[in-house]
């Protein structure tokens, strides 16, 4: 994947300054027989990350950046998003930005929810987090937040049950008042072959989409997603 990337940055003029980093998800935690079928450790790693570690990884803390973005491999841009989004942020002064919601049930997160506020039972709408920008002096100057997260990861609980990451992001924001927030619909986003069409609440799924075969030859080709069918098309460059 390193030298994938590098290979279509290097097909640019302009220079970009890229850091790989590598992260380290040993763990001795065992997971219930309950989860064996349903997700595996990896997944559980990857949404105690994505949810706590990323905002404290020495990479991040030691550069001193403003705004953290999250773009899966998968992820994409699927037309022009006729803004810069950390330029949009920033001249807006939000604190999270997001594109989209999905559904899912978390039974694991309700009990320390209902710790920090009045909740009747357990929360199914979720922030579509595999792309978002977030101002990291919100979350690191934010209490509440603080110690709600500090919560999920006492007692490794994140790697014990599975709980979404999408749903501690939305979390996050309903416990903390003050956070200032905007979904941006606006933004053609896609995600595997979950698509979100411009000006539309959530992800349009498109099975018929081979967009993981398109992507092993994308730096020898534009890749684009029909407006109006949502379907893959090639230019060769």
């Amino acid at each position: 994947m390193r030298q994938y990337i590098l290979s279509c940055v290097n097909n640019h003029k302009k220079k970009l300054s890229i850091s790989f980093i590598r992260l380290n998800f040993l763990t001795e935690v065992q997971l219930p027989d309950k989860f064996i079928r349903r997700r595996k450790l990896g997944y559980h790693q990857m949404c105690r990350f994505w949810s706590y570690d990323v905002f404290y990884h020495p990479a991040i803390v030691k550069s001193n950046y403003d705004y953290l973005m999250r773009m899966d491999d998968d992820s994409y841009f699927w037309n022009k998003t006729k803004i810069d989004l950390f330029h949009y942020i920033d001249e807006k002064k939000l604190d999270y930005i997001y594109r989209s919601w999905y559904d899912e049930d978390n039974q694991a997160l309700f009990p320390i929810e209902k710790q920090f506020f009045n909740r009747k039972k357990s929360r199914t709408n979720c922030i579509y987090n595999n792309f978002f920008i977030i101002r990291l002096q919100w979350l690191y100057k934010s209490g509440r937040v603080l110690r709600f997260l500090h919560e999920l990861i006492r007692d490794d609980l994140l790697l014990r049950e599975y709980i979404g990451d999408g749903c501690i992001h939305a979390a996050m924001l309903d416990i903390d008042r003050e956070v200032k927030t905007e979904q941006l619909k606006q933004l053609p986003y896609g995600h595997n072959h979950h698509i979100m069409l411009i000006n539309r609440e959530g992800p349009y799924f498109n099975p018929s989409m081979n967009f993981s075969q398109a992507l092993t030859n994308s730096c020898n080709q534009l890749i684009f997603i029909s407006d109006n069918t949502t379907e893959i098309k090639r230019i060769k460059i």
